[in-house]
């Protein structure tokens, strides 16, 4: 995986800086995609030099890797502070605020997670937000011994790793593939229907 930046700003004006070239990556990204992405016009719509450019980012992919870890980072944030809200709720509605949080963070950075999904060479969501997939993780994992203790060790794993496989390939697709005729909220809405039901029914005897 490529280094956020070459060496991690400091100073303000520095932090300034970096923050107007990753800025500056998105609009582009969005706007010409990631084969029309190069440091040079990076640089121009930033309003800085290319050695300054070069200062913190080594290469394209460098520039492309700390956007979207820094998108990473911000949904991170804000579905983590879900998270922590939904301990005392019943459980269709924790399920519901993480997923709605999700789809919310998601559509909050459509521009640059939806570039990064149909242009970069990272490939699948997973690489695209490997951080938010991992505390999804975890998240489902605890909610699962607090709503169903009794489930076994092999019942429970199972169950965690369909609601993998349903989560956030399920909001991606609410906020970014969305038909004609699909409604994308009643959508999210199923969706969390489904992954509360599927992880506290209990289990086969």
């Amino acid at each position: 995986m490529a280094q956020r930046t070459r060496n991690a700003p400091v100073q303000s004006r520095s932090k300034e800086t970096v923050e107007r070239i990753l800025d500056a990556t998105a609009r582009i990204l969005e706007q010409r995609g990631y084969g029309g992405l190069t440091t040079n016009h990076v640089a121009a719509e930033a309003g800085v030099s290319v050695g300054s450019l070069y200062r913190w980012f080594a290469d394209k992919q460098s520039l492309v890797e700390a956007l979207r870890q820094r998108t990473n980072d911000r949904i991170l944030a804000e579905l983590s502070a879900a998270m922590v809200a939904t301990a005392p709720l019943p459980s269709r509605e924790a399920v519901g605020a993480v997923v709605n949080a999700l789809v919310e963070q998601l559509r909050e950075h459509a521009a640059v997670v939806g570039a990064l999904l149909r242009e970069s060479p990272m490939g699948t969501h997973q690489n695209v937000l490997p951080d938010v997939e991992q505390r999804l993780a975890g998240y489902v994992r605890v909610f699962v011994l607090q709503h169903a203790p009794e489930l076994g060790d092999s019942e429970r794993e199972t169950r965690i790793h369909l609601a993998m496989g349903i989560t956030l390939a399920a909001c991606m697709r609410a906020v970014f593939d969305c038909p004609d005729g699909v409604d994308p909220e009643r959508l999210v809405t199923m969706t969390a229907d489904l992954l509360a039901l599927g992880l506290t029914v209990p289990g086969p005897s």
